[in-house]
This record gives structure tokens, C-alpha cells and sequence, in this order.
């Protein structure tokens, strides 16, 4: 069966070890840390590592994203972004985890998409020989239609990846059908792990049971997939309201060993 995991930034206000007991008391496999989470945090690598061997959850980080662009016209931006992917590969390393999601870049402006297809396989290309150094993987996600964005679909993801060791992330919600899921799943031979949440049309991440697609069913096609299943989405609430919903929707149909 599929290890399932959850995001860091369904827990934005939690302390860190309140993460980790939350977890594994629910019986979750991994977190994802997002790397911008752990610095606005302010969490230490020491306390992570100690709390890593005290509730033995797996990890894996996704890397800083916001308002970076690593395929962006802009050569001061774009050699930004890459050092702040550079950042997250070494988190990784710091903490034990071995991969790190990252968002490929997308377009300034419209206009002739080669010239950004060249500039991200620069920059994937120095991110990939940095994460060689530690032994790091790299998974591109698989991001949603909206303008500017270029890797949408799998076929795109490959293009720019052809001759890097890449593996893939598959983002449910990026998907704009189940079918397309499936083709994803199908298709895809480097597919590390898969980001779950809703949609409610354009809505992005929202809870399990809210939204256009029925996780009692798919779920299960995803399962079958036997690779991490990670629960994403984003709650500042102190409670963790929406984290709890996800976790009860989870075991009431029976999705969580």
C-alpha cells in the first residue's frame, strides 16, 4: 500500500514538534516540509533531526517557490531562484531526507516559449549537479493551467527534462479531469509521488471531500499506485481544522493502514 503523507504548510502555525506527534498518532507515513515554512518558522535542523528519530516519520522537502521563477527573462531572478532551490537541496541533506519538489519556472511574458524552455534546462541543470553533490533527488511538479505557466502536462515536463534524471510529481488538483490523472499515472515512468487535494472549478487544494472530484473512489486508482500519496493544502488555523477534516475523510473510507 501507498505511504501517505502530509504537507508541512497544513500545520503553518503549529510548533514543530506538535507536528510530528500530530502524524504520527494519525498514523502518517511522511511530511513534506516546505522549505519557505521552515525558515519563516525558524526551525532548527537539530530539532528536526532530533524529532525525526523520536516519531519515525519519513520526510522529503518541497522547495522554496514563491515568488521565484527559475526559467524567468530576468538572469538576476532566475540565478535567485536557482540558489533558493540550492537551499532546499541542502535542507534536504541536513535533515535525511532524500528528494525535493520543485516547481519548474514559467514565462515573463508571452512569446516565443523556446526561450524558456532553454533558460529552465539551465537552470535545471546547475540545481542538477548541485543535488548530485548530496545525493539529492529532484521531482518537478506538474503545475496547474493558468497563464504563463508552461509545464502542464506530462508531455511538456519531459520535453524540458529529456537527458536530466528528473522524476515527476503528479499535483491532483493541477489535473483538469480524473482522466487525466489516470493518463499521468499511466504514462509516466519517473512519477515519485502524488499531491492530493480537491477543486472546486478554478478553487485549487481544497479539502478531500470538498470539491469536483469523488476521493472515495480515486483514492483507491491512486493507492495502486504504490508511490507516496501526499495530502496538501494550507491552514493557518491554530486548530488545524482543515488537516483533521482530511485525516478523518482518509480513514472513514478507509484510505490510511
Amino acid at each position: 500500500m501507498a505511504d501517505i503523507g502530509v504537507s508541512s504548510c497544513m500545520m503553518w502555525n503549529a510548533q514543530l514538534e506538535e507536528m510530528f506527534r500530530i502524524l504520527y498518532e494519525n498514523g502518517i507515513d511522511e511530511m513534506e516540509l516546505w522549505a519557505q515554512h521552515f525558515q519563516h518558522r525558524r526551525f532548527s535542523v537539530e530539532e528536526y533531526v532530533k524529532l525525526s528519530a523520536l516519531y519515525p516519520i519519513k520526510s522529503c522537502v518541497h522547495s522554496y517557490s514563491w515568488d521565484l521563477n527559475l526559467a524567468s527573462m530576468n538572469e538576476g531572478i532566475r540565478q535567485a531562484s536557482v540558489e533558493e532551490v540550492k537551499k532546499a537541496v541542502r535542507l534536504a541533506y541536513d535533515i535525511g531526507a532524500i528528494e525535493v519538489t520543485v516547481h519548474p519556472g514559467r514565462e515573463t511574458m508571452k512569446g516565443d516559449r523556446q526561450i524558456y524552455l532553454d533558460y529552465m534546462r539551465e537552470s535545471l541543470k546547475q540545481i542538477m549537479d548541485y543535488a548530485g553533490q548530496y545525493h539529492i533527488d529532484i521531482s518537478l511538479e506538474i503545475m496547474e493551467k493558468i497563464p504563463k505557466e508552461i509545464f502542464t502536462s506530462l508531455e511538456e515536463m519531459e520535453k524540458v527534462t529529456q537527458g536530466f534524471p528528473c522524476f515527476y510529481t503528479l499535483d491532483v488538483a493541477h489535473c483538469d479531469s480524473v482522466e487525466e490523472v489516470r493518463h499521468i499515472l499511466k504514462s509516466a515512468s519517473h512519477l515519485s509521488k502524488i499531491h492530493i487535494s480537491n477543486r472546486k472549478g478554478n478553487q485549487l487544494h481544497t479539502p478531500l471531500d470538498k470539491g469536483d472530484y469523488d476521493f472515495t473512489t480515486l483514492l483507491k486508482e491512486l493507492e495502486a499506485a504504490e508511490i507516496p500519496i501526499i495530502i496538501e493544502g494550507f491552514d493557518q488555523d491554530e486548530k488545524l481544522s482543515v488537516l483533521h477534516e482530511n485525516l478523518e475523510f482518509i480513514k472513514k473510507i478507509g484510505g490510511k493502514k
